[in-house]
């Protein structure tokens, strides 16, 4: 069976210049949860002149056909149906992304058993406005767009999900057939179902079939959608799932605790027994087992090895490596750099294009230079080198291994191990200045009043 994706409509109504379809729900575009639950069928997608060659670029393995007027779906329908080759096919929507293999199947076997020449997968919505409704009578079975529907056929609450499975020797025969007599002068696919009496209707969940039109109704079925992604992760404790953000591409190991307002973003890789605190941003990175985020973090496009800590209020930028149980601490900031095992850097610190060797120790206030206003350059630091508070290493430098560096230095030069390094103005005490000078400035003061 192959199936047909409709993806030429403008999107008017989301008042956006990017199709709906191309609009993100958990970073995936919309059309892309629907070529997903249709992976085992030859697909074509009917594209417009806008968007055929950003959907040929995502989908090179579908076959892009281009309705080069927005004429309805029946029109649309027709720009594909001479390509269509198996002796029936499927027919979706590009904007119903909740769509699932199951229900797919389901209807397939159903239609198959049935010999149909269409199935068409209802609902049944308590408020169903904005939906074709499916009409029984003596006449058969049809399908009233709301635009054209009485406010009899209104009422009724059973619905089109805008999926059909057709015969494809019917289909053939029977699309030069259809009329434009409605409201919108478009050529409806549901007309065709009007043309048979070979005709059945499947339920399907409601849930499963809702489509996109608005930014309210994107945000809606991402809601949904963000569900299905947390219920995947059956190993893993979300304190308040409501509040928790992560993309379709996440994956989580087992025995991890996720805390509120988390957001997983992109391709993120997260091992087993890992911390995620509240409030932390992690995008596009590895983290290994035993890793703890503490509140508030935010990390970009880098490795973490196993039982390091992060945070809180730490920022990792692209491109750092954190080793095995390295420490960052609250206010640190570290960019393309790589930090090898057991090296703690635990406040208010900016490693920047920097190596750190092992068993290093950060103090408070330390900065690498690694800028000069037209280059970056690189700071490196051997096993086992202590460097004390408000220290800055100016870039490009080396300090070789089990160095000392004294607070308030500020390194230029290359450093040999083992070294003790200070550039300080010397300390010059002054026994009983202040009280001198509190006396001075009192007796001026007091000559100004007179």
């Amino acid at each position: 069976m192959e199936a047909v994706v409709l993806a030429a409509g403008k999107s008017t109504r989301m008042k956006s210049k990017t199709s709906k379809i191309f609009h993100k729900i958990a970073n995936r575009p919309v059309i892309f949860y629907v070529i997903q639950a249709l992976e085992n069928y030859k697909i074509h997608i009917v594209a417009n002149n806008e968007n055929h060659e950003t959907l040929k670029e995502m989908f090179p393995n579908c076959q892009i056909h281009i309705q080069k007027e927005q004429k309805g779906t029946g029109d649309a329908l027709k720009s594909a149906i001479d390509h269509i080759q198996e002796n029936a096919f499927i027919v979706v929507n590009g904007d119903t992304p909740l769509i699932k293999k199951e229900d797919l199947q389901k209807a397939r076997l159903f239609f198959e058993s049935k010999n149909l020449d269409c199935l068409v997968l209802v609902a049944k919505l308590k408020n169903p406005y904005g939906y074709g409704r499916i009409v029984k009578d003596s006449n058969g079975l049809r399908i009233v767009e709301e635009k054209d529907a009485t406010e009899e056929i209104k009422k009724i609450n059973e619905i089109n999900s805008g999926i059909y499975i057709f015969k494809t020797e019917f289909v053939k025969k029977s699309i030069n057939d259809i009329e434009n007599n409605n409201k919108s002068n478009e050529y409806y696919i549901t007309n065709l179902v009007k043309m048979t009496n070979n005709i059945d209707t499947i339920e399907v969940d409601k849930e499963n079939i809702l489509g996109i039109n608005t930014r309210k109704e994107l945000s809606n079925v991402g809601k949904i959608m963000q569900q299905r992604i947390i219920d995947k992760f059956d190993d893993v404790t979300f304190i308040d799932p409501n509040s928790i953000y992560i993309d379709y591409d996440v994956s989580i190991g087992s025995d991890c605790i996720i805390y509120p307002n988390v957001s997983l973003r992109g391709k993120t890789k997260i091992g087993n027994n890992c911390t995620i605190d509240i409030g932390s941003v992690i995008e596009d990175s590895v983290l290994k087992d035993n890793v703890k985020i503490k509140p508030y973090s935010v990390i970009e496009e880098s490795l973490i090895e196993k039982n390091a800590q992060i945070g809180p209020f730490a920022h990792l930028r692209p491109l750092s490596t954190i080793g095995e149980e390295v420490k960052i601490g609250n206010f640190v900031e570290v960019k393309k750099s790589v930090l090898k095992k057991g090296t703690k850097a635990s406040h208010l610190t900016y490693i920047g294009d920097a190596e750190l060797g092992e068993d290093v120790n950060v103090g408070c206030g330390t900065i690498t230079c690694n800028y000069d206003g037209y280059q970056k350059h690189k700071t490196i630091i051997g096993d086992r080198v202590f460097i004390g508070s408000d220290v800055q290493l100016v870039a490009p430098v080396e300090v070789e291994h089990d160095s000392l560096i004294a607070a308030g230095t500020t390194v230029t030069k290359h450093v040999e191990p083992f070294s003790l390094v200070l550039s300080r103005v010397p300390q010059v005490n002054k026994p009983g200045w202040v009280k001198r000078y509190r006396e001075y400035m009192e007796k001026k003061l007091n000559q100004k009043k007179k």
